[in-house]
C-alpha cells in the first residue's frame, strides 16, 4: 500500500502528510486490520474480514431486473420508458444497491463521517455488479470517478467516489483516469428538488485530457436523478469519448418504488 491510498492523490496541494511516513503508518494500518477479527457493520457478528457479514450482505436492498439505461427497477429488465422517450447519455448504467435502509446509513458514514475502509466493500459490489454485464458486451478502457467540488474535498478531506473507483480499477484490472474536472462549484443535489438538479449540474463539467475513440466509464457513489453523471457523460463524449457508462455503488428510488 502507497502513500497514495488517499484520493488527495488527485490534487497535490490537498496532501500535507510526509509520504515516507505514510507509508509505514498505512501500511501497519492494513496489517492490523487484515489481523484482528472484524465485526458485521449492521448485526455486529463475526464477519471474517468483510465488513458486512454474509447474511447481511444478501439482504442489502438491491435492484432487482434493473433497466439498462438508468438502473431503475423496469419488469424483465428492458429499457423502460422513460429511457426510450428521453434516452440518457450513458451506453449502459449498472448500480450494485438501491440506496435505501440500511445501506444508506453504511454510506453516509463513509461520506459524512470518514469511514474509509468502507471504500473495500463498496468496490467490491460494484465489481461483482458490473461484472454481470450481457456476454459480449465490451468493457471500458478506462475508469473515471467523477470528481469533488474542491471545496468539500477539503472540508471532507478526501474524494469519495475516487477512493472506490481506485480500488474498483485494481480489482477489474482497469486503468484509471483524472480525465474530468468541475468547473462550477455547484449547490448540493441533495439540497434541491429533483427537477432542478439537471439544471444545476449543466455545464458543471469539462475533460481535462482526450479519450478520443475510448469507451469510458464514470464512478460515483449514489445515483440519485442522474443529473450529475448525464452532465459528465456529456464532457467526455463531446470530447470524443465513443461511449460513457454509469456506474454507482447505489441508485437511488422514485418515491412510489421505495421498499
Amino acid at each position: 500500500m502507497s502513500p497514495r491510498m488517499l484520493s488527495n492523490f488527485i490534487a497535490a496541494k490537498f496532501d500535507s502528510a510526509d509520504p515516507a511516513r505514510m507509508t509505514g503508518w498505512l501500511a501497519r494500518a492494513r496489517i492490523c486490520q487484515r489481523a484482528l477479527p472484524q465485526q458485521c457493520a449492521f448485526c455486529v457478528a463475526p464477519s471474517g474480514h468483510s465488513l458486512v457479514c454474509v447474511a447481511c450482505c444478501l439482504s442489502l436492498p438491491r435492484i432487482e431486473h434493473p433497466c439498462p439505461l438508468c438502473a431503475l427497477p423496469r419488469a424483465g429488465g428492458s429499457i423502460c420508458g422513460a429511457c426510450l422517450a428521453h434516452p440518457p447519455p450513458f451506453a449502459a448504467a449498472y448500480a450494485a444497491f438501491a440506496y435505501a435502509y440500511p445501506l444508506d446509513r453504511l454510506l453516509q458514514a463513509f461520506k459524512y463521517g470518514g469511514r474509509l475502509a468502507h471504500a473495500d466493500f463498496f468496490a467490491a459490489a460494484v465489481s461483482e455488479r458490473v461484472a454481470q454485464r450481457t456476454a459480449g458486451t465490451p468493457w471500458p478502457d478506462a475508469l473515471v470517478a467523477l470528481p469533488l467540488a474542491p471545496s468539500r474535498q477539503r472540508e471532507r478531506g478526501f474524494d469519495q467516489s475516487a477512493e472506490i473507483a481506485r480500488r474498483v480499477a485494481a480489482i477489474v484490472g482497469m486503468p484509471m483516469r483524472t480525465a474530468l474536472r468541475r468547473i462550477r462549484d455547484t449547490p448540493a443535489q441533495a439540497a434541491l428538488p429533483w427537477r432542478q438538479r439537471a439544471e444545476n449540474v449543466r455545464g458543471a463539467f469539462a475533460c481535462t485530457s482526450s479519450v478520443a475513440g475510448q469507451r469510458v466509464a464514470i464512478l460515483d457513489d449514489v445515483m440519485t436523478t442522474g443529473a450529475t453523471l448525464a452532465a459528465a457523460a456529456h464532457a467526455l463524449l463531446g470530447n470524443g469519448a465513443r461511449s460513457v457508462e454509469a456506474w454507482a455503488v447505489a441508485r437511488t428510488l422514485p418515491p412510489a418504488q421505495l421498499p
